[in-house]
C-alpha cells in the first residue's frame, strides 16, 4: 500500500492546510457542552481546581479587547495543535480502514474480519453474475417483452412484436433499467480485486488492491515499489492532479477523525454533573450520522485517487524504465515480463534475469563542419 503512504507527501501538505473546520467545530461543541459544568460560581472559584482556572479565564474575558484577543490567540493555538495531531493520525487511519493490518486470527476482531470477507465474496459473485448477463443489444439477455411468457408457464400465447418493429415503451424502459444495473455492477466490480486471495474486508482496501492488481496485470509493475521514482517523473499537470486527489482524501480522513472525536467527547461529557445529557446525546447522534457520510465520501475520494494513480502509471511507465536505465519492452507480452523483472530489481531480490543488460546508446557524433555557401551575388560575379 505504498500509495497510501504517498498521500502524506507533496508540497501541498503545508501546516496551514491542516487546520480544517472540524477543529473549530469540535472546540465549539466542547465549549458549549461544558459551559454549565465549568460555569463560575462562588463556591468553585474559591478553590484551586479546574473551576478556579475557568474563573480566571472568565475574569480575563472581562478585561477588555486586549484580553479577548489573547483568548482568541489561545483558541487558535489549541485548534492548530489539535489539527496537527489529527493530521498525523490521518494516514494511520487510512491504513486501518484499508484492512491490511487487521488480524485474521483471534477472538475479538478476527470473526468480524472473516464475516466481512465472506460478505465481499458473496457480493463479488453476485456482481459477476449480473455483469455477465448483458445481451448483444444492450439488454440483460432475457426476453422481457410485454406479455411474453416462459415455455413452462400456463396460459394462452401472447403476441410478440414483429421483427424490426420498435419496442414498446415498457420494454424500452426495462431494457434501460437492465443496462443500468449491468453498468453499475461493472463499476462496482472495477473496485474489487480479480483474485479472491487479494480480497480485503473494507471498501478502501479493495480499491487500492484492485488498482495494484490492474497495474501489475497490465505492466507487471508493483506501484508501491516504483512510486518513489515515479513521483520524480511527473509533469506539473499530473503532479497537480495527484495532489488534488490526495488532499481530498486526507481532508475527508481528518474530518472523519474530528467527527469520531466529537462523538466520544460528547458521550464522556454527558456523564458529568451539571451537564444536560440530552444536548450531548443529540450532538453524539449527529456526529455518528456525519461520520457515516464522511466514511462514504472517503471511499469515493479513494476511488478517484486510485484512478488518478493508475492513469499516471499508464502514462509514465516507459519514462520509469528510462529513468532507471532499464531496457524498454518490445510488446505487451514482454511488458509484463519486463515489469516483473524491474519490480524484482527495485525490491532488491534475485528476480531479474541474468541476461538482461543495460545497453547504453552510443553518444551522438560530432557535427561535421560545413563550408559556407556562396551568395547568389558571388555566383553571378564568378560567371
Amino acid at each position: 500500500m505504498g500509495a497510501i503512504s504517498a498521500l502524506a507527501s507533496g508540497p501541498a501538505k503545508r501546516w496551514t492546510a491542516l487546520i480544517s473546520g472540524g477543529a473549530y467545530a469540535f472546540l465549539a461543541v466542547v465549549v458549549l457542552l461544558l459551559r454549565p459544568w465549568v460555569g463560575p460560581t462562588a463556591e468553585s472559584c474559591a478553590g484551586d481546581d479546574l473551576h478556579a482556572a475557568v474563573c480566571d479565564l472568565a475574569d480575563l474575558a472581562d478585561g477588555g479587547p486586549l484580553a479577548l484577543t489573547a483568548l482568541g490567540v489561545l483558541a487558535v493555538v489549541v485548534a492548530t495543535g489539535l489539527s496537527l495531531v489529527v493530521a498525523a493520525l490521518a494516514v494511520p487511519l487510512l491504513q486501518l480502514l484499508a484492512g491490511t493490518s487487521l488480524p485474521a486470527h483471534g477472538a475479538l476482531v478476527a470473526p468480524l474480519v472473516r464475516l466481512a470477507l465472506r460478505r465481499r465474496y458473496v457480493v463479488k459473485r453476485r456482481l459477476t453474475a449480473l455483469a455477465e448477463t448483458e445481451g448483444p443489444d444492450g439488454s440483460d439477455g432475457a426476453d422481457r417483452s410485454d406479455g411474453a411468457r416462459g415455455a413452462g408457464e400456463a396460459g394462452p400465447p401472447t403476441a410478440r412484436p414483429a421483427a424490426g418493429a420498435p419496442p414498446t415503451p415498457l420494454a424500452a424502459a426495462r431494457r434501460a433499467q437492465a443496462a443500468t444495473r449491468v453498468a453499475r455492477a461493472r463499476r462496482r466490480l472495477h473496485r474489487l480485486p480479480v483474485h479472491d486471495d487479494l480480497m480485503l474486508p473494507t471498501r478502501i482496501g479493495n480499491s487500492f488492491a484492485a488498482m495494484n492488481g490492474r497495474v501489475r496485470g497490465r505492466h507487471g509493475i508493483d506501484p508501491s515499489l516504483g512510486w518513489p521514482l515515479l513521483e520524480q517523473l511527473f509533469d506539473d499537470a499530473a503532479r497537480h492532479r495527484l495532489e488534488q486527489g490526495s488532499d481530498q482524501v486526507l481532508s475527508r480522513a481528518r474530518n472523519l477523525l474530528w467527527a469520531v472525536l466529537t462523538v466520544l467527547v460528547c458521550l464522556a461529557i454527558s456523564f458529568l454533573d451539571r451537564v444536560h445529557g440530552l444536548p450531548a446525546g443529540i450532538v453524539a447522534v449527529a456526529g455518528c450520522v456525519i461520520a457515516l457520510l464522511l466514511l462514504v465520501g472517503l471511499g469515493d475520494s479513494v476511488d478517484a485517487y486510485t484512478d488518478t494513480v493508475e492513469a499516471a502509471v499508464l502514462r509514465h511507465h516507459d519514462a520509469l524504465y528510462e529513468a532507471a536505465g532499464w531496457p524498454l519492452p518490445a510488446d505487451t507480452e514482454a511488458a509484463r515480463r519486463t515489469g516483473a523483472e524491474f519490480t524484482a530489481y527495485l525490491n532488491r531480490v534475485d528476480g531479474a534475469r541474468p541476461e538482461v543488460t543495460f545497453e547504453r546508446p552510443p553518444p551522438p557524433a560530432e557535427p561535421s563542419p560545413l563550408s559556407p555557401r556562396p551568395s547568389p551575388r558571388q555566383e553571378g560575379t564568378a560567371q
